[in-house]
């Protein structure tokens, strides 16, 4: 977990480290965690936000590592706050109505069963970043990439860049170099 990290610091440093990156921390129903529930919460199998703002501040200040996330914005998970397949979360997802404030956020080819996701696999369905709703909330000026910049992260890795959007990671990019100016993308 994220206090865990935090703790063998100055052992990571040992070895000569400088970087850490660290595979999805975004809550999900799976322990991979490529299957994004709520881009706003850290999963609580890792610790919350002041975890990692105590784990950036600790590893940049005394031991000059950097923090960097892996960023899943070519999907989320089905059972996610946004898709909503099961109805764990109480707003009304993509899955259950075509009315739903995220319905947008996926293409459905036939609603609700036949939609798109990652290489056909239905727990991933894909998000629209031609969207301009997702994309503000995933790159925007106050979105999830500047969120967790502002939490003290250096940058991100992303999941399968290869397959967003050209105007995506330019955004996203801007984003990052916006907030901080040595900001990495990978």
């Amino acid at each position: 977990d994220l206090k865990g990290i935090e703790e063998k610091l100055p052992y990571i440093k040992d070895l000569g480290v400088n970087c850490i990156y660290l595979n999805p921390i975004f809550e999900a129903h799976s322990n991979h965690r490529y299957d994004t529930a709520d881009y706003e919460k850290i999963d609580s199998l890792l610790g919350t936000e002041k975890d990692l703002k105590s784990l950036c501040k600790t590893a940049k200040e005394k031991y000059n590592i950097s923090i960097i996330l892996d960023g899943v914005f070519n999907h989320t998970g089905d059972d996610s706050l946004y898709f909503n397949r099961y109805g764990r979360y109480p707003s009304i997802g993509a899955y259950q109505a075509e009315s739903s404030p995220y319905h947008d956020w996926f293409t459905f080819r036939r609603f609700p069963n036949d939609y798109e996701c990652w290489w056909g696999i239905t727990i991933l369905p894909k998000l629209n970043l031609h969207n301009p709703q997702v994309e503000e909330y995933l790159v925007g000026e106050d979105g999830i990439v500047a969120k967790y910049l502002r939490e003290g992260i250096t940058g991100y890795r992303l999941d399968v860049a290869d397959e967003l959007p050209p105007h995506f990671l330019e955004k996203l990019r801007k984003t990052v170099k916006t907030e901080k100016s040595d900001g990495v993308v990978l």
